[in-house]
C-alpha cells in the first residue's frame, strides 16, 4: 500500500473505514488497499444504509458480508447505529463490540462509532489514549486534543462534508486520511 500510494509511512500500518452503508463496491474499492496492513478497524454502520442516508452506490449487504468475512486481513467491527443484531450474523463470524480499545505499535487506540461524541471524546481523554477513532459524521477529520488524536476516516460510500469517499492509514509515526483514488487528503503527526 505505501509503495502504491507513494506515502511514507513504512512497513507497519492498520486501515480505518466507516460506514459502509451495506456498499460491496465500496468495500471492494478498499480492499486495493489492505496489501501489508496489520488488520482493518470498521467504526460501525456496516450493512443498513440508514433511514437518512440514500442507496449508496453498490448496496449489496449479502454480499458485503460474503466479502467481510473473507477480507484479506483480520477486521474488527464496532457497532455503529445502524447496526442491528442481524448484522452480527452477516458478519460472523466476526463479532461486532461497542468499544475497541487497542494498543498497538507503541501506540494506545479506542474506537466507537462516534454517535455519542461528547461520552467518547471523554473516555479517550481520560483513558490517555493517543488515538480516538470514529465515524458517524461521514466527515473525515483529524484532530489534535492534547496528546490525544481523533481520528473520523469519514465514510466509505456516503461521504459528507467537502470530501470524497474515505478511509485512514495508521502508521507509527503518522495518521493519514486517504480519498478511493489512493490520494492522502488530511494527516497528522502521532
Amino acid at each position: 500500500m505505501s509503495a502504491a500510494l507513494g506515502v511514507p509511512w513504512g512497513e507497519r500500518f492498520f486501515v480505518v473505514c466507516s460506514d459502509v452503508h451495506g456498499s460491496a463496491k465500496a468495500w471492494r474499492r478498499l480492499e486495493a488497499y489492505l496489501g501489508g496492513a496489520s488488520f482493518l478497524l470498521h467504526c460501525g454502520d456496516l450493512f443498513y444504509h440508514g433511514p437518512r442516508n440514500p442507496l449508496p452506490e453498490g448496496y449489496d449487504p449479502k454480499g458485503l458480508g460474503e466479502l467481510v468475512r473473507s477480507a484479506p486481513v483480520p477486521v474488527v467491527l464496532v457497532r455503529g447505529n445502524c447496526d442491528a443484531p442481524v448484522d452480527q450474523l452477516m458478519s460472523s463470524p466476526r463479532v461486532m463490540v461497542d468499544r475497541f480499545a487497542f494498543w498497538w505499535d507503541r501506540l494506545t487506540g479506542i474506537a466507537a462509532h462516534g454517535d455519542d461524541f461528547s461520552s467518547f471524546r471523554q473516555e479517550a481523554l481520560a483513558g490517555g489514549f493517543r488515538l480516538a477513532l470514529s465515524g458517524h459524521t461521514h466527515v473525515a477529520s483529524v484532530v489534535r486534543e492534547g496528546d490525544t488524536v481523533f481520528v473520523n476516516p469519514g465514510s466509505l460510500s456516503l461521504p459528507k462534508g467537502k470530501d470524497p469517499a474515505s478511509f485512514g492509514v495508521v502508521a507509527s509515526s503518522a495518521v493519514f486520511i486517504v480519498n478511493l483514488d489512493g490520494e492522502v487528503i488530511h494527516s497528522e503527526p502521532l
